[in-house]
């Protein structure tokens, strides 16, 4: 559909003229002749009256060039998603640009970076609204030099279960290994939590001004922020005092400090790979006790935060030779002679995870026992009984599947007379056809 023209200065000046004419008793028909009269008039008419027209006729024509706003599904403006994006976009660019100057800054002269490194993960019943219910957090500090230090824990009860939600936080307890939440008992304090998180924070630099990073990993970055959101609201504090990053791309610019880790590190998609394999996922007894009790460690947040920390030592701590502390550095039973020892025999690449070797230390001793069996050649293998396969259940005569039905004779019950779906009832003539 083809855009109306402009309206012009001139126009408005015709219909206020025909207003004045009918107000004399000369009254216009239409328009046209409007036009026709006033034309004369505004030829001769001063510059100012002219200019009053003008602006009105601008002033309508930015009106109505002003472009509407285009909204989605649900209501919400196409621009303000577009602004959002942007947003999150430059704040990721600050984010690496972040870690990266942190990296940099912290790094020692050996080419250690000596930085704390704060993880943090947290267990929720649900998500109420636009705000997870959290039951459980766990915020650990290690250095690659020191390894593990000490861990804050706690277990949430966040009171009564919200109207509506009773189904969900139970599957949400059932999933993490949570108790429901205890209405009989005193909820916890969420300014109490956040005051010792923040004094968490700055147990090893309390004079800092600006609170260290929290790294987390990337789908908990939004669970993690909200519940730091919760507790700032409730408390009145500003929820800007906390940076909440990204695991993955801290251990993408950890690695990209030594230049032996460029190669098997060489982006932060492979790095998410490696902390998303888990591979201490089964390392016994580093969870709290209540999911330990109930063999649910590998769902406590205190065993997500220590199997992430010994993934990053794992990979980062030989680049720099620092000598690795089961226990700090490691799982305390990992044996770690025997893998060393099987490093050296191999020829293994020097900065080979525990974690590969671990399996591969495996995979040799179950070799090594079969070899004494095979290493003589004039001693016969021992035979080995093939297995039988006993059926499930007893097989189908082949007689009996395939007997013939029997003739049919006179003593053959007789079909019923009775009339099939769809025929009409007629009269017993037309039954004896199908006789």
């Amino acid at each position: 559909m083809p855009k109306k023209p402009a309206k012009t200065a001139f126009y408005y000046f015709a219909l206020d003229y025909k207003a004045e004419q009918a107000k004399k008793g000369i009254h216009l028909k239409n328009l046209p002749e409007a036009v026709e009269a006033a034309s004369p008039v505004w030829t001769s008419a001063h510059p100012s009256v002219r200019a009053k027209y003008e602006a009105k006729a601008k002033a309508e024509k930015n009106k109505n060039n002003v472009p509407q706003k285009k909204y989605t599904a649900y209501g919400v403006p196409i621009s303000e998603i577009i602004r959002q994006e942007q947003e999150q976009k430059q704040a990721e660019e600050y984010e690496k640009q972040d870690i990266s100057n942190l990296v940099a800054i912290n790094k020692i002269s050996g080419g250690t970076p000596n930085i704390d490194i704060y993880l943090m993960d947290v267990n929720y019943y649900c998500k109420v609204k636009e705000d997870y219910l959290i039951g459980e957090s766990t915020m650990l500090r290690f250095t690659l030099k020191d390894g593990l230090d000490e861990v804050y824990h706690e277990i949430i009860n966040p009171g009564g279960i919200p109207m509506g939600y009773a189904y969900d936080v139970k599957l949400g307890a059932q999933e993490f290994g949570l108790e429901l939440p205890d209405e009989t008992k005193k909820p916890s304090n969420y300014m109490q939590i956040l005051a010792n998180i923040i004094e968490y924070l700055k147990k090893s630099n309390p004079s800092v001004d600006v609170l260290p990073p929290i790294f987390v990993m990337p789908d908990k970055v939004p669970i993690v922020s909200n519940f730091l959101s919760q507790m700032c609201r409730r408390a009145g504090e500003e929820e800007s005092i906390f940076r909440v990053y990204r695991l993955d791309t801290l251990l993408y610019h950890l690695a990209n400090v030594h230049e032996t880790f460029k190669k098997q590190i060489p982006t932060e998609a492979i790095a998410l790979s490696m902390l998303k394999k888990d591979l201490f996922l089964y390392t016994p007894q580093i969870g709290c006790d209540h999911h330990n009790s109930i063999d649910m460690t590998q769902e406590c947040s205190k065993s997500r935060v220590t199997r992430q920390a010994f993934t990053i030592m794992d990979h980062c701590c030989y680049g720099f030779a620092i000598q690795l502390k089961l226990g700090k550095h490691l799982p305390a039973d990992v044996d770690l002679e025997a893998i060393m020892e099987m490093k050296e025999k191999r020829q293994v690449d020097p900065i080979a995870t525990v974690a590969k070797m671990g399996a591969l230390t495996i995979s040799c001793s179950s070799q090594a026992s079969a070899s004494p069996a095979s290493s003589s050649a004039s001693t016969p293998a021992p035979s080995q009984n093939k297995r039988v396969m006993t059926p499930l259940r007893r097989p189908v005569d082949i007689q009996y599947a395939l007997q013939i039905a029997p003739d049919l004779d006179e003593n053959f019950p007789p079909l019923s007379r009775s009339i099939g779906r769809g025929k009409s009832s007629g009269s017993i003539n037309s039954q004896s056809k199908f006789k």
